[in-house]
Parts: structure tokens; sequence; C-alpha cells
């Protein structure tokens, strides 16, 4: 062999050999010139290998270097480190040996750790006690996925802006639903929650806001915005924003104060300006506002600014007018026509059943003036300028004294339609000045029981503005101003 030709040779490898003959590997394994200096001249096509064992302590102790003739089998060996791996060669190879082989001169003198593989865990065969708990985890993961998603979507869906909505005291609740004073990016606002049994109201009180013209009127409540939200158990409730009014309802705020005359008459004749725009067909340039009936006045449904100003509200029952067409049972837009609206204020052809169904427009119009009436005798009977030298009388809703705080259908038919009564005037109010005889005449004119005879809500208007601005004198003489604030101020300690 020492005289083989030099182009018969392959690589210099580093020589090594500690096996033992047991575990010695294949003679034809080792094929080459041994040399002196602990090398080995490989015989041509072979490569270098090496074969460590990892003891327990961890340390690497070289079993076997030298020529490796193997290759196509299990390396390739084309490499120019020796990179150990770690998975066993032949079946007379521990699994704790590792080996490497490469091309180039004595490459196999010194070894490279290849990175660790990835170790995986013994296949565990699922008990069916564990398959239902998985299956059970990945449907409760699949439930909570859809609803995260179904929220995320309402939240796309929703205005931005109600994102920021928050909730804070009740301020309020009604046949319908309930109100909240809230908080919108920091500004207060009121909420009027609506209950799924309510959806009805919601969407008609919410259209009558969206009707054009509306919004521009003073004496209308203001309207932010609408939305649809669904509560923890799953039931829908709707929304309606709107702007906060500080002293609530008409019937509370004068419930616990007194009015002079001139901020009584500014009071009433802003729900009064606010009623006849409302009864107003208006078209201005391309947009139109059909006439619409209010069918729920009440002093409730009044709301009072902070500068004493009053504004139009609640408008769940409310319908548009289309002319003097008759009003039909059953029409979507109509809902129901007869028997609609707080009882206390209901005038006597709605209790009586007598509506003239031929001329809907004006008929529910009347209607409407009827409950102004009332309105009107509820306001001023807390004018401390009417009773001058006297207290004045606590706060009464129409017919509170005659029927009390509940009174039924039944007996309001008694007490206005058979029997005609109409709220008393106070004793004080016998006094015969023009400022009281025009207020008690316009009261009149407006609940009469003929529903023809009544005032338009315009009308109505004009009465206000004159008594506002002819007899406000009448009362600001230094008798009535001094009696006035000496009443006002004595009665805020009685309530």
């Amino acid at each position: 062999d020492s005289q083989m030709p030099e182009r018969m040779y392959g690589p210099l490898c580093a020589f090594a050999d500690g096996l033992q003959e047991a575990e010695r590997a294949p003679t034809n394994e080792l094929r080459g010139v041994v040399q002196e200096n602990g090398t080995i001249r490989c015989s041509r096509g072979s490569r270098c290998y090496g074969l460590w064992e990892r003891r327990g302590d961890g340390e690497m102790q070289l079993l076997n270097q030298g020529c490796w003739t193997h290759v196509g089998h299990h390396q390739e060996c084309h490499g120019d480190r020796c990179v150990l791996v770690s998975r066993p060669l032949s079946a007379v190879l521990k699994s704790n040996y590792r080996f490497c082989c490469c091309s180039r001169h004595l490459c196999n003198a010194n070894f490279t750790e290849a990175p660790p593989l990835p170790t995986h865990p013994p296949y565990h065969q699922l008990t069916p006690e564990e398959t239902a708990l998985v299956a059970l985890v990945t449907v409760a993961i699949a439930a909570i996925l859809i609803v995260v998603l179904f929220l995320g979507y309402r939240m796309m869906k929703r205005p931005p802006q109600l994102h920021f909505l928050f909730l804070w005291q009740l301020i309020g609740r009604g046949r319908y639903g309930a109100v909240y004073r809230g908080t919108l990016k920091e500004r207060c606002i009121a909420v009027k929650l609506f209950s799924s049994a309510n959806r009805q109201n919601y969407a008609n009180e919410r259209s009558i806001y969206g009707l054009p013209l509306l919004q521009q009127h003073d004496n209308i409540a203001r309207f932010l915005t609408a939305d649809e939200n669904t509560t923890a158990d799953g039931r829908p409730e709707f929304l309606i924003l709107m702007e906060f009014y500080p002293h609530g309802c008409l019937s509370r705020y004068l419930s616990v104060h007194t009015v002079d005359w001139s901020t009584c008459c500014r009071m009433t004749h802003g729900v009064t300006r606010g009623l006849a725009f409302l009864h107003t067909e208006l078209y201005r340039a391309d947009q139109y506002k059909p006439a619409v009936a209010h069918r729920d006045l009440t002093s409730r449904n009044v709301l009072v600014r902070a500068d004493l100003s009053c504004v139009l509200a609640d408008f769940g029952l409310s319908m548009r007018l289309t002319g003097s067409r008759a009003c039909r049972h059953g029409d979507d837009d109509t809902m129901t026509i007869s028997e609609v609206g707080t009882v206390r204020y209901m005038s006597p052809e709605v209790l009586g059943g007598a509506l003239n169904l031929r001329d809907c427009e004006s008929a529910l119009k009347q209607v409407d003036v009827y409950a102004l009436g009332l309105m009107y005798w509820e306001s001023f009977r807390r004018c401390s300028d009417l009773f001058p030298g006297e207290a004045v009388p606590d706060y009464q809703l129409a017919f509170q004294a005659e029927l009390g705080n509940h009174p039924s259908f039944e007996d309001m038919q008694v007490l206005v339609v058979r029997e005609k009564q109409r709220p008393r005037f106070p004793e004080a109010w016998k006094e015969n000045s023009v400022a009281l005889r025009s207020l008690k005449e316009t009261m009149e004119d407006c609940w009469d029981q003929d529903a023809e005879a009544r005032l338009t809500a315009q009308c109505a208007e004009e009465r206000l503005a004159e008594l506002t601005l002819t007899h406000t004198a009448e009362y600001n003489t230094p008798q009535y101003k001094t009696t006035g604030n000496t009443l006002t101020t004595n009665t805020r300690y009685t309530h």
C-alpha cells in the first residue's frame, strides 16, 4: 500500500482507534495508509470521520477517527467541518455516540456540535373524558370569539361618539321608558331609554325629531342622536340622546318654585310657540316639514332651560298630519287615533269617542290646544303676581283637586264630558283686571267644549305674546312688585 500512486489518495485525516474489538466499526471503514504522526492518508473517494461518546458528566470522549468509505449511504460528508450528529449510524452504535464526517484535510481533528433537535413528547391517547373536555373547551372558545366579533361589529356600527357615552343618574321615569343624566365626551346630556316593548314609540319619536327644519326652532327640545343597544341579558333597548335641561320638566319646576308674571308669560309663550310651529306645514327651499300633532301635551312633556324658557319634548305619540283627509283606524302612520295620551289631559271629544275623524288634521290639533289650556291653568296658579297679599297656592295638576293623582278614564268622562267641568279659577282671580280677564278668556277659549270653537295654536301664541307685552307693566307697579317679591320669598320656605 505504501507504493500506492499519489493520484489514488484521498484526504489526509486525523487517526485514532479507541474502540474495543467488539464495538469496532466495519473493517472496510478504514481504508488508507496510517502515518506515524497520528494521521491517515485515505484512499480516493473516502472522507474523514470521527466518533465521540458523550459521558455522564457531559464531556465528549474520542473513540475513533479515520477514513470513511460509506459515502452516499448515511452521509454525503461534503462539508468542510466535522459537525456531530446524535442519531446512531447502525445497530451496534449506542444512542449517546456522536458521529461526524467531512471532506477537507484533517477536518475531523476537531468537531462542532450541531444545535439540539427539538424533542417531541410521546403521543398520548386521549381518554373519552379528555376528548369531551377538549370538545367543550373548543366550543366555548368559539362561542366567546363569536360574541366578541358580534360586539366588535356592533361597536363599529354604532356612531363613534357613542363609545364615550356614560349614564350616571336616573332623573325620570314615564310610561314608555326612563330618562338618565349622562355624559358624552364630557358633555352633560339626557338619555331616554326605551325597552323592547316600546320600540314603536322610540321609532316614532326618532322619526319626528328627524323631520326637516324641526331642530331649527328654539322651542323644540334639542335632539342629538339615537342608537340601539343590547342589555347584558341579550334584550334590545333603544336610546335617544338629547340636550340636558337642568330644571327638568315644567311640572317639577313649578312644584318647587313660584314665578313672576313676566317669567310665567315667557314660559307658557315658549310652549305655545313650539306647538304652533309643530302644527304648521312648512316649505323652505327644497325642505318640507309636514304639520305634526303632539297628542300627549302635558306639563311633564315640557322641559325648562336654565334661563327658564321652555321647550316641547316627548314625541313618542306624535303623528304627521297630511291635510284634511279622514283618519283611518289601522293606518301605520296614525297608530291609534282616539284614546291616546295622558288621561288627565284628554279632551271631551277623545273621552267621549266623538273625535271628528273626517278631518284628522284639525281634530288632532284641537286636542293639543285643549291640553295647552290646562297647562296655562297649572302654570299661572304658581304666578306670585296673581296672588297679591296672600300665599301662592301649592302646585296642582289639572283636575287633581277633583279626582286626585290617578284619575281613571271613566272618572274623566263623567267630569269633563257629562258634567262639562274645567279646573276652577282661584278666588284671587276674581279681580277684574285687564290682564286677568284676558288670561282667563284665553284658557276658556283653549279648553272649549266645542272643539271647533277653540283657538288655534297660532292664535294662542298671539294672545300670550300680547299678554307678555301689554300687561307686564300692570304687574311691575310698586304695589305688585313689592308684594310679588315678598310672596315669592315667603313661599320658598314653605316648599
